[in-house]
């Protein structure tokens, strides 16, 4: 390509990073308003300038810019992977603007109506959190039942609007050659379906007696306390509506999260890491109207960072801060002079190893001692943590679930989700289906919606966080001391997108990424 040629490429690529940045920029701010009030004037304008920035990104001109740039710049790093990420992104908006306007309009009903949501229960209206206390607290099992059911309603409100934005992304889907939707949006984030059964099949192979042993233990502890036969147990008896937790009964340890931040600043500024401007931004506390979700938002991909959260003060509210501050301190590393499209991570998955890898430090001992969260106590300090393998086995074998059950949503959403539901339920995570089973429970899991073929970032986001953990604990003698986390900065956070995720596991690990480090971590 001669240099004149190559100068237009980089401004044509100046260009539309300044109108995307501009574009996303509107849209991320207004979503946060419409998570931190659940004003549906924020709805709206949200929804204005979301298809303004899909619209950019459906451009044929652009289309066509992009195509040839993928072929010209074999030899230009950066400029070949903004074409790359662009193309990726830019590919389920190639649709007709009325498929595009109506999948994006059902997107924000479905996340509004999700975001405020409220279950309803003898006329009081219930927050997820309220929710969650209550299952953890009850005795009376008629009153627990009635409580998950009135969680659940939301599923029968979204499930007609979810099955018609699945077929809509289908359509799509298969207008560009892929079988569906779930299919397109793994290969365009650099995963193959068969890769993904194959990790699968791999943690099932390796971890399923860990996790019925687990399972077993949960359930006689659960029976006994209702003075039920373990075949009686049904969702309801469980800490959580999906049985996603290991929680039961006992409270998660009582912490003041609020008064902690002073000395978690402390603790992130000892490793150089600043997240001062990020708690500056904030919304942690829970409130009428406020959407349920916890999530951290990076508005211009620049230093424009928020994190919104519902705490509660107990160790669970710690372990989520904690989360999404790994995801604010990843976007916060990003390096600041790579263009637009790069100025995120080089995949999902990372960004959520990252974040899982941190949630862990709220049930390590050892980290609990040094913010003085516990007392100092000579058995605690064994290798083992049976607190935490029992959470992440739990939590793992719930998104085998869902990654199970999208993905044969996406394969033939007209057959019988409802029973197919509970089919791979049974299967995964052994859990019995109730009698009045023939009802949209699936529906109530607000990713399913909103976040569509996510899920398998947290599997592959807690393969990432094990090997991460595994390699830096060999190389540092402590994988969260300030040498491995500023290791972790200059390997994985700066570079962005500018490299690949294979590129990115590969330098901070010296091997490929394998759910070996996660299966060792969790067998007996």
């Amino acid at each position: 390509m001669c240099e004149r040629s190559r100068a237009e490429v980089r401004h044509f690529m100046h260009e539309t990073n300044h109108e995307l940045q501009g574009l996303h920029t509107n849209m991320m701010d207004s979503l946060w308003h419409v998570i931190t009030t659940g004003e549906i004037r924020h709805l709206h304008e949200n929804e204005r300038f979301e298809q303004a920035y899909q619209e950019a990104l459906a451009s044929p001109a652009l289309g066509r810019e992009v195509q040839a740039g993928l072929g010209e710049m074999e030899d230009d790093r950066i400029l070949r992977r903004q074409f790359q990420m662009l193309r990726s992104e830019m590919l389920e908006y190639q649709a007709e603007p009325e498929e595009r306007r109506e999948i994006t309009s059902l997107w924000n009903e479905l996340h509004y109506m999700h975001s405020t949501f409220r279950a309803r229960v003898d006329g009081a209206l219930m927050s997820g959190n309220t929710v969650l206390v209550l299952l953890r607290r009850l005795e009376d099992e008629r009153q627990r039942k009635k409580i998950w059911q009135a969680s659940m309603e939301v599923g029968g409100l979204a499930a007609p609007k979810l099955i018609r934005l699945v077929k809509l992304r289908n359509q799509i889907a298969r207008d560009h050659g892929y079988p569906h939707y779930f299919a397109m949006k793994l290969e365009t984030q650099g995963i193959s379906p068969e890769m993904l059964s194959g990790v699968i099949r791999q943690l099932r192979s390796g971890l399923e007696a860990a996790y019925w042993q687990v399972k077993r233990e949960m359930d006689e502890e659960t029976a006994a306390r209702f003075r039920i036969h373990r075949s009686e147990l049904r969702s309801w008896h469980y800490a959580h509506p999906f049985v996603q937790s290991a929680q039961r009964r006992e409270p998660w340890g009582q912490v003041d999260v609020n008064g902690l931040l002073p000395q978690l600043t402390k603790w992130f500024d000892e490793r150089g890491l600043d997240i001062t401007p990020i708690l500056g931004r904030a919304d942690l506390a829970e409130r009428p109207g406020k959407g349920q979700a916890n999530c951290c938002l990076n508005i211009d991909r620049g230093g424009d960072i928020r994190v919104s959260c519902n705490l509660t003060q107990d160790t669970k509210g710690l372990s989520i801060l904690l989360h999404e501050l790994g995801h604010a301190i990843f976007e916060q590393g990003i390096d600041p002079e790579l263009p637009f499209v790069l100025r995120q991570p080089a995949h999902p998955f990372i960004s959520e190893g990252i974040a899982l890898m941190l949630e862990r430090l709220a049930l390590e001992p050892s980290w609990q001692r040094q913010l003085q969260l516990r007392r100092s106590n000579a058995r605690s300090r064994n290798k083992r943590n049976p607190q935490l393998r029992k959470e992440l086995l739990i939590k793992l074998y719930w998104t085998l679930t869902v990654i199970e059950f999208e993905r044969e949503l996406y394969t033939d959403p007209s057959r019988p989700l409802n029973r197919l539901w509970w089919d791979i339920v049974e299967d995964v995570q052994g859990i019995q289906r109730p009698c009045d089973w023939d009802y949209p429970y699936w529906a109530a899991k607000s990713h399913l919606s909103t976040l569509p073929v996510y899920y398998y970032n947290y599997l592959y986001g807690e393969m990432a966080a094990s090997q991460f953990q595994f390699s830096l604990q060999k190389e540092f003698g402590q994988w969260h001391s300030r040498e491995a986390l500023q290791y972790m900065t200059r390997q994985v956070f700066k570079p962005g997108a500018s490299s690949t995720w294979n590129e990115i596991i590969a330098s901070c690990t010296s091997c490929d990424l394998s759910p070996i480090f996660l299966i060792q971590q969790l067998r007996n």
